[in-house]
């Protein structure tokens, strides 16, 4: 092995030695300080992990953190002011997910886009469903982040090693404009918003954070396999997490919860810092994971019919959302001149 060959090996090594210990710290940290809802911090910091486009640096993690009170903070006061009228909330709530959908297809900072669209989409939902939970909800955000940020750099410092900057991805094609691709999803994403609103489902925030990051990890130039590799990555992400929770009751401590953590982290640390579709699935089965494990050790012990209705809404969402964008993708002709866009793969902390 030449000594390229063996710098990236030990990149990659690192990579997955950082997403491990940063995701298990963060729920770790967030579970034994009763945090609600505990999976926040450790979901928010995969996504950076994923999505970082370098080393990330003191005066990035500011940014990152203003933004994410920004992001948290707007969406709220919008939903609270406009409670009276929904259907003007979420007119300009689809006209919001319309806008930013589109500027992460056209090339635009990719981790502010999907933080906003996070926001957006769960924000509303929860003050008209749960206003009690949606008081704590943008400060739980802002901590969350700010706990992923932080373990992230002291992670950075114990393992450094990055590998080196890759080119950028190739140019994929679209049989549309960008603007098409954002309004599907948009689209596809508006149902299931209103059904739990509609419904008065309580669920909301771990599904609609799922379907959230399905539907952005959604690639149209990729194929059929793929989108259904999604869904089936998702479905097995939410029944490791059960696993994992009915695992943590035969010794429920935090000491075994983190030795849980990180022997299903590590494999899930690999696949997504390596990037490309791989990457991308391993994303959705680690948050889908994330999620309905956090929402387990929440809920604490509840009957099993619960719990299966609770999988079954959360695999359900999945499924109908990447499903209806593939189908609805497929079924547009195809104009004279194909667009192009960047595939936003996730790559590894460099």
């Amino acid at each position: 092995m030449n000594a390229s060959a063996a710098w990236e090996q030990r990149a990659l090594t690192h990579a997955t030695l950082r997403f491990a210990f940063v995701v298990t710290a963060a729920l770790v940290i967030g579970e034994s300080l009763r945090w609600w809802p505990s999976f926040l911090a450790a979901v928010l910091a995969a996504v950076l992990l994923a999505g970082l486009p370098g080393r990330l640096t003191l005066r990035m993690a500011v940014g990152m953190a203003i933004v994410m009170a920004v992001v948290a903070g707007v969406p709220y006061i919008l939903a609270i002011l406009l409670r009276g009228v929904p259907f003007v909330l979420f007119g300009l709530v689809t006209l919001a997910m319309l806008l930013t959908f589109n500027a992460l297809l056209i090339g635009r900072p990719k981790l502010p886009a999907i933080l906003l669209l996070i926001c957006l989409a769960v924000i509303p939902v929860v003050v008209l469903t749960a206003p009690a939970q949606a008081v704590l909800l943008p400060w739980a955000l802002v901590r969350g982040m700010g706990l992923a940020l932080v373990l992230i750099l002291l992670a950075q410092q114990i393992w450094p090693a990055a590998a080196a900057q890759r080119p950028a991805a190739a140019a994929a094609q679209l049989r549309g404009s960008p603007f098409l691709l954002a309004l599907l999803s948009t689209a596809v994403l508006l149902p299931i918003l209103l059904a739990y609103l509609l419904f008065g489902l309580l669920d909301a925030l771990p599904v609609i954070v799922t379907t959230v990051m399905l539907v952005i990890n959604f690639d149209p130039a990729q194929s059929a396999r793929h989108a259904r590799a999604l869904i089936l990555g998702n479905l097995i992400g939410g029944l490791l997490g059960w696993c994992l929770y009915l695992v943590l009751l035969t010794t429920p401590n935090l000491l075994f919860l983190s030795i849980l953590l990180l022997m299903v982290l590590i494999p899930f640390g690999h696949g997504i810092a390596k990037g490309g579709p791989i990457g991308a699935v391993a994303l959705v089965a680690c948050n889908a994971a994330l999620i309905i494990f956090g929402s387990a050790l929440s809920a604490g012990p509840v009957s099993s019919i619960l719990w299966l209705t609770r999988l079954v809404q959360f695999a359900l969402a999945g499924a109908f959302a990447l499903s209806m964008m593939h189908l609805l993708w497929r079924c547009l002709p195809a104009p004279e001149v194909a667009r192009t866009r960047s595939v936003p793969t996730p790559t590894h902390p460099r």
